[in-house]
């Protein structure tokens, strides 16, 4: 009976998102393993809430792992990704106005699409590494973006409401293109497990 009952696919696919780690196959080994013996002692309920428990312990340590495999190149990468992420788009802009009056669409979309290369090419560079890059370069945008705002006294500009939410849209557009564009690599790269090692099905 606990052979016919697969595992929660949400965290299922959380794991499966560390795949192209060379011990992946033994880890997701493990965790089915252990899934279907704690369907058989304790009922299904009871291993699906110890599965997803797992699942997010075992994707923080494989988080860690990942970002401290090569940190001085990660590092570099990440800030060298961050100063285009955060010039490029004002290069944009201003090329725009220079060239003639474009559509506000046009610019966005343009903004993206560059965006979105500057992830593809981080992720090519650190191939197996890309949610290690991700996350560094938001913590540079955190950490720089923020603490420049505090070290200059100028920098702390007062925004209306509307001027607060145009910011935090546009930080989280930068953002948001970088990962879809780096991570784009990670899931359809041949060594992320289309198929879970854990055979995940649609039960949550």
């Amino acid at each position: 009976m606990s052979e016919l009952l697969k595992p929660p696919a949400i965290p299922a696919a959380i794991l499966n998102f560390f795949a192209s780690q060379p011990d992946f196959p033994a880890v997701a080994g493990d965790i089915s393993e252990e899934f279907h013996q704690r369907v058989e002692k304790s009922g299904a309920n009871a291993a699906k809430s110890w599965f997803w428990h797992e699942a997010f312990r075992n994707a923080f340590a494989l988080t860690w792992r990942e970002l401290a495999r090569t940190p001085v190149r990660t590092t570099l990468i990440a800030l060298s990704c961050f100063i285009a992420v955060s010039i490029g788009p004002g290069l944009f802009w201003r090329s725009g106005m220079v060239s003639g009056p474009r559509s506000p669409w046009y610019m966005v979309t343009t903004q993206i699409l560059f965006l979105l290369g500057i992830g593809l090419v981080g992720g090519k560079l650190l191939p197996g590494r890309e949610w290690a890059l991700a996350l560094t370069l938001t913590a540079f945008s955190i950490g720089i973006d923020g603490g420049l705002r505090w070290v200059f006294p100028l920098a702390r500009i007062h925004f209306s409401a509307a001027q607060l939410a145009a910011v935090v849209f546009g930080i989280g557009l930068r953002q948001g293109a970088f990962w879809l564009g780096c991570l784009w690599i990670r899931v359809h790269s041949r060594s992320f497990a289309t198929t879970s090692a854990m055979g995940a099905s649609p039960d949550v």
